[in-house]
Order: C-alpha cells, then structure tokens, then sequence
C-alpha cells in the first residue's frame, strides 16, 4: 500500500502545478494539469480531481464497467486499493445531471477515505470546495449535502427526465444530509456525487438498519464551469 500510495503522490507532483491566475477559480483551485503526461500513462484517465483539506489529488478513471478500477490502479496494474473512477455510463466531460465518481474507503487513508471528513460540519464549512478538471473543462464544485445512506437508497439516481425530478432529487438530498449548507437548490443544474464506503451502521431511507459493511458515503457537490 505504501507503495501504491507514494507512486499516485509521485504522479500528482509530476503532473500538477499552481497557476498564477485563473478568471473564475478560487485561489486554491488554480490547478494545471499536463494531459498530454497524463494520456501517456493511461489513456483511461479522463479528469482530476483535488480536495483541499484531504489527500485527495489524483486522476479519475473512466473504465467499460463499474468494477475494474475497484481492482487497478491508475496503471492498470492489480491493486487492492484499485483508483478512482468515474461511471462508465457518464460523459466524461461532466456534461451530464449528475456524474458519479466512486473510490475506496480505506484504513490507511488513500483514495476516498478523507471524504468521511464532510460528515463534520467545521470540517465542511473549512472546506467546502471540489475542484474537477478534465483536458477541455475545469469545474468550482461546492458540497451541499452529505449522507451516509444504503447503496440502492434514491441518492443512488443517475437520470432524470425533466426538471422537476432532479429539483425533487436536489430536495430530498438536501433533507437527508448530515450537514447544513445554505446553497439553495434553485441555484443548481449539475451535481457530481462522490461515493465511497462508510465502515459505520446506518440507516436508509425508511429508516431500516443498513450493516456497516453495506453502508455508503454519498457527498453531494454542485458544478460550476470555470475558465480554463
């Protein structure tokens, strides 16, 4: 593990560097990624994703199903800590409603693990920008909701057909977090849903009891575009 982990904090040095200025992105968000480094180690990484506060600094993965980047690393390569991925049924661009992007909760800390941090609120309202890029786009994310939550919960909603459902979906996240956030839901046309373990009991929507090993991590983070 410490091994895995040493070389993903190798690429996000040698891939990664501050900007001086960017219209649009927070200070701490002026990110430039080199894609044209980032294709040649693997041509399956389609964004970035940093969190300040958190480790988390490392490519986001696009494989053909939902299980090879549980298992593989950012190389392709047998991992038990596997990468982060995003859906494979989502546009990589986040073009979509709601783009899920999933990693591994793990002891040691790497992947997802820090995401449980925003299930405490002075943690959340330190920190509560996600920063995404991709090779055309790069987005200001702010949580604003946070749950713990079964798998098959309604958190779990890719598609909506209209405005209606996704203001609906927008509402009923905002009434189930664990945290308070005052952004309003009016305000938000695109979310990104980080997912991850959560190693603690819970319950789901109708109140029954779901077993730490099937509970869920859901972090809620609307999209604004910003200027590259």
């Amino acid at each position: 593990m410490d091994h895995e982990k040493q070389t993903t904090a190798a690429l996000a040095k040698r891939v990664t560097q501050k900007r001086p200025a960017a219209p649009h992105m927070p200070a701490e968000g002026r990110l430039k990624i080199n894609w044209t480094k980032l294709q040649q180690v693997n041509p399956r990484i389609k964004a970035w994703i940093y969190i300040p506060g958190t480790h988390i600094n490392e490519p986001i993965l696009q494989g053909p199903d939902n299980d090879f980047y549980l298992h593989h690393d950012e190389r392709n390569q047998a991992s038990i800590l596997g990468q982060i991925f995003m859906d494979y049924r989502n546009q990589a661009d986040f073009a979509d409603q709601n783009t899920f992007i999933y990693g591994h909760y793990t002891h040691s800390g790497e992947r997802f693990a820090d995401l449980d941090h925003y299930l405490n609120q002075s943690f959340l309202n330190k920190h509560p920008h996600v920063y995404l890029y991709t090779p055309t786009h790069q987005y200001v994310g702010t949580v604003f909701a946070v749950q713990s939550n079964s798998a098959f919960s309604q958190a779990n909603t890719h598609k909506f057909t209209n405005r209606r459902q996704f203001s609906a979906y927008l509402a009923y996240l905002k009434k189930h977090s664990t945290v308070k956030t005052k952004q309003r839901t009016k305000t938000i046309h695109k979310v990104a849903t980080l997912w991850t373990c959560t190693e603690q009991a819970t319950t789901d929507d109708s109140g029954t009891a779901v077993s730490a090993d099937k509970a869920r991590t859901f972090v809620s983070v609307s999209l604004k575009k910003a200027s590259l």
